[in-house]
């Protein structure tokens, strides 16, 4: 845990906020388009309804199948054992629920829905809708090492972030920044980080479909451009939030890329195979990413690993709750105090979807507060590109 105290945690309890929202409202639907997507057993219907249920009716209640991560969870569950999801830690019960949801799909079970994603449906829509805009865009790309390029890459990947299954809302246009605002753009301090040597980069990735496509725009522009030397994956190694990218998503958007119409993303995923191949591009899938845990309580190994890293992006804003802490921060709190704690330097590309934010001048969090619409915190119209330098 840091060395500082974090402020008091976002509760489910908490009402009229978007948090208790997601629980009472947001998750039934998506027990709802799981429902209506597989022609599941009476069995996992029933388990599946009854966890619908219990999201506004019942309890916390333990995993039942003895699983890898089940001591993991149990730790984490258990101070709240017996509470109603709507009086548990924000982060712990979107994390739990879609934990107990594949289980309730028989994920871990030998037999015919072993390891069977129970939002591919949703996920290969999203990923075959977004090719068309991504491509169009793509076609655009340069990949000079000038700021202006990096810009752009950077700021397509922050506004790919919009697009977000989770919370069943599509946006159009991502790309379009005229429409949005960054409320702190740290990418000045990025690009002078990776100018002064080509980095080994360590990159987080948040959700398939377009953030996916724009993610792999950007990192085949640090390689290309030579403000990376190597980049390491980090997916999810299970289904998590609906739309997080795993393993699996990787190859099946590689293979779509790679079938694409259009010269410029079938090169960019034979560029991006090639790097795999040769071992500039490694892929990993911490099974921690996939859990409650925040930040401050990573495993040593990958606390480690991370310190060799001369920059971690991370993208999403999940991979954001979890870098400052899912708390009621002072939003004026700077951004380098809250991430300080993290093995090295560290960059955010978020939308914001969530009832947290820090780094914000006093002035900007006025003018928000009195003439932003009042979900501004949370409707995903605005982006955030928050830096922290560790000087090792």
């Amino acid at each position: 845990m840091p060395s500082f105290s974090l402020p008091p945690v976002i509760m489910t309890s908490e009402k009229g906020t978007f948090a208790r929202q997601t629980i009472e409202e947001l998750k039934a639907k998506i027990v709802d388009r799981v429902l209506a997507d597989f022609d599941y057993t009476p069995q996992i219907r029933e388990a599946l309804l009854e966890l619908r249920a219990s999201l506004t009716q019942g309890t916390i209640q333990p995993l039942q199948e003895n699983t890898s991560d089940k001591p993991l969870w149990d730790e984490d569950i258990q101070p709240w054992l017996g509470q109603s999801w709507l009086a548990i830690p924000w982060l712990l019960a979107e994390t739990y629920f879609y934990r107990r949801l594949l289980e309730a799909v028989q994920y871990f079970q030998p037999g015919p829905w072993r390891e069977k994603d129970p939002y591919r449906r949703m996920k290969t829509t999203e990923i075959l809708q977004a090719l068309p805009v991504f491509a169009k865009e793509y076609e655009k790309s340069e990949f000079k090492p000038t700021f202006k390029n990096f810009s752009t890459s950077m700021t397509n990947a922050l506004w790919g972030n919009r697009a977000d299954l989770s919370n069943l809302k599509h946006f159009e246009n991502n790309t379009d920044t005229h429409m949005h605002t960054v409320l702190r753009d740290n990418s000045q301090a990025v690009f002078d980080l990776l100018a002064e040597k080509p980095a080994n980069i360590a990159y987080f990735f948040d959700n398939i479909g377009r953030e996916l496509y724009f993610d792999l725009a950007f990192i085949h522009y640090l390689l290309e451009s030579g403000l990376a030397k190597s980049i390491t994956f980090y997916l999810k190694n299970q289904p998590y939030f609906v739309s997080d990218a795993m393993p699996e998503d990787l190859e099946f958007v590689l293979g779509v890329l790679e079938s694409s119409s259009s010269v410029a993303t079938r090169n960019l995923a034979t560029d991006l195979k090639t790097w795999i191949q040769s071992g500039v591009v490694t892929v990993e899938a911490p099974p921690i990413l996939a859990t409650s845990r925040i930040f401050h309580r990573l495993p040593e190994s990958l606390k480690i690993q991370l310190e060799s890293f001369d920059l971690a992006i991370l993208k999403g804003d999940a991979n954001y709750r979890r870098l400052i802490g899912d708390c009621h921060w002072e939003p004026t709190t700077p951004f380098e105090n809250a991430a300080s704690y993290f093995p090295t330097s560290v960059v955010s590309l978020r939308t914001t979807k969530s009832e947290l934010v820090v780094g914000l001048s006093q002035e900007l969090l006025d003018d928000l507060e009195q003439n932003a619409e009042s979900d501004w915190m949370f409707n995903g119209d605005r982006g955030m590109i928050s830096f922290m330098e560790k000087h090792h």
